[in-house]
């Protein structure tokens, strides 16, 4: 028996003595795809790495580019953008679709304005239930930026955008690829910023 525990401890010590491998030892819950790490892959993921690729103004920290690189090649581009979008249709989380019907419309937009008068009300003494999840804000964010909040500027990007899908504007997008849209210099691209879109322009 001595020469048995003698054996588990020599073991041990010796497993002890192995060098740390800092890649092997660290765990992110969240899958690859999952840029706004909100633990699913949604239509705000996409548009994050398109802004990303884009226009390189919405900064993601390392491990955010981490998660954007889903084909793990080592770079964040294009086709990381698409496949994280094709994801998002799969799972069924459409950008701007705050209300989570499948759709993003004017129901979406006052569910936002709600959320901002909820979050008014708070700040002014009253207790209010009732919240969007981080889930319904970030698809809420059609702009690719990580905002974690319902504002009058996000409700109106998704009035925006359902106001041009009833005027039958297409985003210069072939039929059936939907949540796709075309960005200021016409570029192909996953989020919808009035400010950085084709009819802001020729408007």
């Amino acid at each position: 028996m001595k020469k048995i525990l003698a054996y588990f401890t020599a073991s041990v010590l010796a497993l002890a003595s192995l060098p740390y491998s800092a890649g092997a030892a660290e765990f992110d819950p969240f899958p690859p795809g999952d840029v706004d790490r909100d633990t699913v892959i949604t239509g705000h993921d996409a548009a994050m790495v398109s802004r990303y690729i884009l226009r390189g103004d919405n900064r993601l920290t390392d491990k955010q580019l981490k998660q954007a690189d889903i084909n793990r090649d080592g770079v964040v581009d294009q086709t990381d953008a698409d496949l994280i979008h094709q994801q998002a249709l799969e799972n069924g989380y459409r950008l701007g679709d705050a209300d989570l019907d499948g759709d993003a419309d004017t129901d979406d937009t006052l569910e936002v304005l709600a959320e901002h008068a909820k979050t008014a009300a708070i700040l002014n003494g009253y207790v209010v239930s009732g919240h969007l999840s981080k889930l319904q804000i970030n698809l809420a964010d059609m702009t690719g930026f990580p905002y974690l909040n319902a504002s009058l500027d996000t409700a109106m990007n998704i009035f925006l955008y359902s106001c041009y899908r009833a005027a039958g504007r297409n985003f210069d997008i072939p039929a059936g690829e939907y949540d796709v849209f075309r960005n200021a210099d016409g570029q192909r691209c996953y989020y919808f910023d009035e400010h950085d879109s084709i009819y802001h322009e020729n408007s």
